[in-house]
């Protein structure tokens, strides 16, 4: 399995290097981040060496499952609208996740501006990185001026293609909302970027030099591809073919060599030559809104919670430690997601270590009711 490069440092590090026109520019106007990216490295390796405790350079979190949105195929659906992760929680859990040396947060939901007081929190840990997945309905003129003002936020803004793609699974008129979002981030100074899933429907779009051209030039300095990950047997049909995803990666190769952006295929960069998933073998995980701590947003199975427990016991999470060490569970299928693939040894390896299931969607084949069959 070919990584192309695109582990997490290697990723942030050129992120960094493409928000500035100079060098001097880029150092000065990033010297918070520079700061904020050594002293973390210096502290999970501190913990590594003298606890040998692994604390990952991100994690995902979601504040929220509520969305403004119906999107077809989101795994946040189905998920309860109440009982979220108190705020002083979350600002606990960042706090201490910072300490320990954790760098980058994933901020997603849900919608993650349905909570406008991450916003405090964004300005308060100014050297730490936070990347929010967004459907960009929500940003106004206000909001893109105080993001701007941050620094530090950066927000990814879904988008499926052109209008007729992005409309049909995301609702009439989004798309429209979604470029003028960018318009507004673009004029504001904001460094942001976009994410996409890849369908059979939109896959060869999404892959063509047009389309990332077009998004290099409203101002997008990171692209995520996001493999459509098959939550229920009604999904398969939008599974795209082997060939559409060989045909991808070639294409994706060949455009990250001609355009000025950071292009990722996930889950595929998250694999290493030997096919296993780096994200969570290097300790990465995903609390969720309701503070349930999960391997991966697409792996409804948890054990521990932020809401009653601290950071440190999360990290030390003999079930989160069990999936690290099994050794196939964390190898790449036919499905982008590991765990998914590989669903049944990830459910024996819950059931046996105390895990519950987080999932709610009643026809979600991974997690409290299982949906057997091939898909």
């Amino acid at each position: 399995m070919r990584r192309d490069g695109l582990d997490l440092r290697y990723l942030v590090k050129n992120m960094i290097r493409l928000w500035g026109r100079s060098p001097i520019q880029t150092l000065w106007g990033t010297r918070k981040l520079q700061v904020g990216l050594i002293r973390s490295g210096l502290a999970r390796r501190w913990s590594f060496k003298k606890e040998n405790l692994l604390v990952p350079m991100g994690i995902g979190i979601s504040p929220t499952f509520r969305c403004n949105l119906s999107c077809r195929g989101c795994y946040a659906r189905f998920h309860p609208k109440d009982d979220e992760m108190p705020f002083p929680v979350i600002q606990r859990v960042i706090r201490s996740a910072v300490n320990e040396g954790v760098f980058l947060f994933v901020v997603t939901g849900g919608e993650p501006y349905l909570r406008p007081e991450m916003m405090k929190l964004y300005e308060e840990y100014c050297s730490t990185l936070f990347w929010t997945v967004t459907n960009g309905t929500l940003i106004d003129e206000t909001l893109a001026r105080r993001i701007a003002r941050c620094g530090n936020v950066f927000p990814v803004v879904s988008i499926e293609g052109g209008e007729r793609e992005t409309d049909r699974r995301r609702g009439e008129g989004v798309y429209r909302k979604v470029t003028g979002c960018m318009e507004l981030l673009h004029a504001a100074g904001v460094h942001f970027g976009f994410s996409s899933v890849l369908t059979a429907d939109t896959i060869d779009l999404l892959g063509s030099r047009d389309f990332v051209s077009s998004m290099v030039d409203r101002g997008c300095t990171l692209g995520v591809f996001n493999e459509f990950i098959p939550l229920s047997p009604d999904d398969k049909d939008d599974l795209p073919g082997e060939q559409q995803k060989k045909q991808f990666r070639e294409r994706l190769s060949e455009l990250r060599k001609r355009e000025r952006i950071i292009l990722i295929h996930l889950p595929y960069d998250e694999y290493d030559e030997d096919g296993r998933c780096m994200a969570v073998a290097g300790g990465g995980l995903h609390i969720n809104a309701l503070g349930w701590v999960e391997p991966c947003p697409f792996a409804h199975y948890a054990r521990e919670n932020v809401k009653d427990l601290s950071f440190r016991e999360v990290l030390e999470s003999p079930f989160l430690e069990a999936i690290r060490a099994h050794p196939t569970v964390l190898q790449h299928g036919e499905v982008g997601c590991s765990l998914v693939n590989n669903r049944a040894t990830f459910e024996k390896i819950a059931m046996s270590g105390g895990a519950k299931s987080t999932n709610m969607n009643p026809n979600c084949s991974l997690g409290g009711s299982i949906v057997r069959g091939d898909f």
